[in-house]
């Protein structure tokens, strides 16, 4: 909100500010869920001119839960992903195979946000595991813009 306000009181100063030099103020939309916005092209090609598409990933940090055991801790996701489906697809691909490293996955979410853990095996690189997940499951997505004013 403080973005916006900021960007009225640039238009009160400047009326002919430039869409550019708004879009310095507020950088993009924030999204219900969390999520980051990879780039800059998608947001500003949807502010600018209606359509674009946005790629976002969920928040996720890197910490040791237990002694030698690192874990992947998810706190935002995608706008419009859905957390059990998330969770239950990277559990599938850890079955299938196609996801190496993840020895458990659990759901610690409550009233206070979304925590989601993805416990990783000792010689797991969290890093790579990391990048498997935001590359094979919805932990990164792409979202379509349209917007349309009759």
């Amino acid at each position: 909100l403080n973005e916006v306000v900021d960007a009225a009181v640039a238009m009160i100063d400047n009326p002919d500010i430039s869409d550019l030099d708004l879009l310095d103020i507020v950088p993009g939309p924030d999204f219900p869920t969390g999520g980051v916005i990879l780039g800059r092209a998608g947001s500003k090609a949807a502010l600018l001119l209606g359509r674009g598409s946005v790629i976002m990933r969920g928040r996720a940090t890197i910490e040791e839960v237990r002694k030698d055991r690192p874990a992947i801790i998810v706190t935002e996701i995608p706008y419009q992903v859905n957390k059990s489906v998330m969770i239950e697809r990277i559990a599938d691909l850890v079955r299938e195979k196609k996801l190496e490293g993840i020895a458990d996955i659990r759901d610690e979410s409550n009233r206070e946000g979304i925590r989601v853990v993805i416990e990783l095996k000792r010689d797991a690189a969290a890093d790579v595991v990391l990048n498997q997940l935001y590359r094979h499951s919805q932990l990164q997505t792409s979202f379509g813009v349209n917007m349309l004013a009759l």
